[in-house]
Parts: C-alpha cells; structure tokens; sequence
C-alpha cells in the first residue's frame, strides 16, 4: 500500500504543480471574483451614451408617436431612479430627406458609420393599412447587432400605435380594447409545504434559466474533470514505456501497484480540480443569495458520480495506454473512450427537459453513460426516485470494479508488450488470459 501511494503522491505532483494546471485552478476565482468585483464596483453602471435613431416614416402617422412614447420612455426608471441616469436616452429624428430608397440607405448608413446617428428604420407606406400591400414593413439598420434594446422597444411602441390608429379608424374606443385585453403575465413557482409546525413555507418562484444552466453546468464540469484529468494517465503510461522507465519501475513494483499509484493520483487530480470550482461557485452563489439554484445535496452527488467516473474512465485511460506503442496508437484507442465520454453530454439537454422521461431514466441506468446522465437528472427538482439513483449508483460502483479488474489484466500483459498494436479482438484475450 505504501508502493502504491508513493507512486500517487509522486504523480500528483507532477501534475498539480505545473503552471498550466495551477492557471486552471485560478480561473474560477478570476471569473466568479470578477463578477463580485463587477458587482460591488461598477454596480448599474452601462454605457450611458443616447442612441440617435432616425425613423423614415412613409405611413405618414407614426413618428409622432414614436417621439412621444419616447419622450414618457426617458422619464421612466428605465432611465431615470432617484434622479440619477441609469440607462441610454433613446433620440427620435425624424427624416426629412431623398426618398429614394437607394440613396437614404446608403445616406444615413454612412451617418451610422461615422457615428453620427445610431441606428434607422423604415416605415413602409402600407405598414398601417389592415390590408397590407407591397409596402407592408418596417425595417430596422444598425451596426450594434447586439443591442437590442433599441429595436425591441421601437418593435413595441410602433405595434401599439398601429394597432390604437387600427382601432380608431374602424370606431372601437382603444382604451376599452386595451381594458378588455390587459393580462399579468404567467407566473411559475415551485410547490407549497408545511413545516415541522404545521407552518406554511411559500412557494418561492422558479428560475427558468437557473433550472436550466445549474444541471448542464454540473454536467460540463463533471465533463471536463474527467476529460482533462484522465487522459494525462495515458500519456503518463506510454511516455514511461515509450521511454522503456517502466521497465525500471516494475524491477520495484507490480504492474498492479503501479497501475493504481496512478489511477489514484488521476482521481486525486480530478477531485482537486472540481472542488476548487466548487467552492468558487458556492461562494459565488452565496454572496449574490443565490444558494437555493442548487437542489441540496447535490454536491455530494456530484463528487460521488465524479469518484466514479474518474476511477471508471481513469482506469480505461490506463488500460488501454498500457498495450499502445505511440501516441498515435493512443489517440486512436482513447477515440472510442471519449465518444462514451461525449454520448451523455449530448443527452443533456433531454435529461434536463424531461428528467423522469423513458429516454433519461433509461441512459441514467447504464454505466458509464449514467455517471453524467443521473447527475443532471439529480440537479433539476425534484429530482430522481431515491431508489433510481441507488440502483444507478450501485450499477456504477459494479461496472467500475470490473472496468479496473480489466484493466488490471490487461495493464500487466500491456505495460511490457512491443512491437505492433493490438487488435479489440487480442486485448479482449489479454483481459482472460490465465496467469
């Protein structure tokens, strides 16, 4: 045991304290970090400057409103809280020149690349009219695809008016149509529960997007520990016998010892990783009082379906080095590991949509694919039935024994053989091969 742990801590080592990894470690402080810093020091602030929109009116009655609309706009909170600017002033310009449509197009796209003006829009001639006609559009340009404040208010404000002018024209009283069709918008909480007391505990309301990036964010991370910790066993192993050094380690210790010195330095480099990104993301969550976006308990899961994925993939990683010869016949065998790897991170998005479907309970049962597969399930409330996430658990724990017993097999036969890569069909032989 002593052998087996020299060889881990050795290996460790020559991993953790490498600059790339030690950077690896010092991204989630710089990114979570970062938003604090964000949030404490810049607070609301944006980019305050107006926005000059120029607005083509060819329907004739519609930039009048758009002004006044926007006039009610820069005096709302949206702008303005507690006498202090918060957002950009939006500035109606009305156009008052060619109508030819080639040359305003090109006039005012100019205006908007020297910054003169910030976006324009278009208002067809039969952009009011019920009917329509060829002229039937509105069209919005700029050179701030990512802006979207602008044009999702002036889609808005433009809607509205047409719509009141519709209303006007065909003798239906706006404010009593606007009465008839206000509504609150739909709202999503999760379930009421009493306490120890009798107690009501409110609901508190769902997050739509929390709900959905928590689990997939769990699942990518559990992704990338496995996927940047377990390949450094292959290269670890067919670097040493590339290098004909194993053949002087194992004058001291077995195949068997040296297979799990390193499988256990791979999950200690694994675990590392997470828990630094872990914690980062508690402290994160905690400081913004967003701790509840995490289902409880799901940490815990999280590093047990990690444990065993990274002995489960560690010890496949290792395995199959062990018969390679070069890094070209490596990367042709660790190929089909990461497509077992890849498989359930496809299958995120279902498993998160529809976590009790037949399609996610049934991958959530079938190791390895259910390492990923029932840690998303276990991150999306209110989760798996406990009895589902024992039995995947238990599958799992079953298939890594034998995974590592495999390995193990074929590590000793593999770790010593020259020559010419071996076939599925000679490794498979090598696993039950008797001696």
């Amino acid at each position: 045991m002593s052998k087996i742990l020299a060889i881990a801590l050795a290996e460790y080592r020559s991993v953790v304290l490498t600059k790339s990894f030690l950077f690896s470690l010092l991204i989630p402080f710089l990114l979570y970090g970062g938003m604090i810093v964000a949030g404490v020091f810049l607070g609301d602030k944006t980019d305050l400057a107006d926005r000059v929109l120029v607005v083509v009116d060819r329907s004739g009655s519609l930039v009048d409103p758009i002004s006044k609309a926007n006039d009610e706009r820069n005096r709302s909170d949206q702008v303005m809280r507690d006498g202090k600017q918060i957002g950009p002033r939006f500035v109606i310009e009305p156009y008052a020149g060619s109508h030819d449509k080639k040359d305003l197009l090109v006039e005012l796209s100019d205006r908007v690349r020297s910054e003169e003006i910030f976006a324009f829009a278009i208002i067809g001639e039969d952009y009011v009219d019920p009917e329509g006609g060829d002229a039937d559009y509105l069209e919005y340009y700029s050179n701030s695809p990512t802006f979207n404040r602008l044009p999702d208010w002036l889609s808005r404000t433009i809607r509205d008016a047409v719509e009141r002018e519709r209303f006007a024209e065909a003798g239906y009283d706006p404010r009593e149509i606007s009465l008839l069709t206000s509504h609150n918008q739909l709202e999503r909480f999760n379930l009421a529960q009493q306490d120890a007391e009798g107690n009501l505990v409110e609901p508190e309301e769902e997050n739509r997007i929390a709900a959905i990036l928590i689990p997939m964010g769990l699942v990518l991370l559990l992704f990338i520990s496995i996927q940047m910790c377990t390949p450094v066993l292959l290269n670890s192993v067919i670097e040493e016998k590339m290098q004909r050094i194993v053949e002087v380690l194992l004058s001291s210790v077995t195949a068997f010892q040296l297979l799990w010195g390193k499988l256990l330095a791979g999950v200690g480099v694994g675990l590392t990783f997470s828990a630094v990104y872990m914690v980062s993301l508690s402290f994160t969550l905690r400081y913004f009082e967003r701790l509840s976006w995490v289902p409880a308990g799901t940490y815990i899961w999280f590093f047990v379906f990690l444990l065993v994925g990274l002995l489960t993939f560690g010890s496949l990683f290792a395995g199959v080095s062990s018969v390679c010869q070069d890094l070209k016949d490596s990367q042709n065998f660790a190929g089909t590991i990461v497509i077992i790897l890849v498989i359930p991170m496809m299958l995120t998005m279902v498993s998160v949509e529809s976590p009790n479907g037949p399609l996610a309970t049934t991958v959530s049962m079938i190791p390895p694919l259910s390492v990923m597969s029932m840690l998303s399930r276990l991150a999306v409330p209110p989760g798996p039935p406990v009895w589902q996430v024992y039995v995947s658990l238990a599958g799992n724990i079953a298939f890594t024994v034998l995974v590592v017993w495999a390995s193990s097999r074929l590590f000793r036969i593999g770790i010593l053989s020259q020559g010419k890569a071996p076939s599925w069909k000679e490794i498979i032989r090598w696993i039950f091969q008797r001696g």
